[in-house]
């Protein structure tokens, strides 16, 4: 399996993770009950969009040009996928690493809390579960395969 064909289906499966990681119950992963008592559906309907489309645009470009890539395709990938490690690092790492988010930032994740998580508590920190830190890891790995991709062209 070449390095394009890996770049897409992981890809595909990180399409299908972030869209509907807010819909589908899968204890101890996710806990969707907790969820609804925290967001609305159309809130839940509007961030799934905004992901799906995240990971759509860079999967399409991908799937459509794997064999001949324009530069400007690689620079949207790579881009995409380093604004979605940029969030996943602000959102989760920053806080469990550091703190110094306010409380009600933290109130923000209380919905996770009773996921599994296997990383030790740092006082009163965030603490990224084992579902967001898989997603997060297909983040990176797209975004690394994106960077390759680029420099390998450039």
């Amino acid at each position: 399996m070449n390095v394009i064909s890996i770049f897409i289906v992981l890809q595909i499966a990180l399409l299908f993770f972030m869209t509907f990681h807010d819909w589908i119950y899968l204890p101890p992963l996710t806990n969707i009950r907790e969820i609804e008592k925290h967001s609305t559906r159309m809130g839940r309907l509007i961030n799934s969009t905004i992901f799906f489309f995240l990971i759509f645009i860079p999967l399409a470009l991908t799937f459509y040009y794997q064999y001949n890539f324009p530069l400007w395709a690689l620079i949207i990938i790579a881009t995409m996928y380093g604004i979605l490690s940029i969030g996943t690092i602000a959102s989760w790492w920053i806080p469990y690493f550091f703190g110094g988010y306010s409380k009600k930032y933290k109130e923000n994740f209380v919905e996770y809390k009773k996921t599994h998580h296997f990383l030790s508590a740092r006082g009163d920190n965030i603490i990224p579960n084992t579902f967001h830190m898989i997603l997060h890891i297909q983040i990176w790995s797209c975004f690394a395969l994106a960077m390759y991709l680029l420099l390998k062209i450039s």
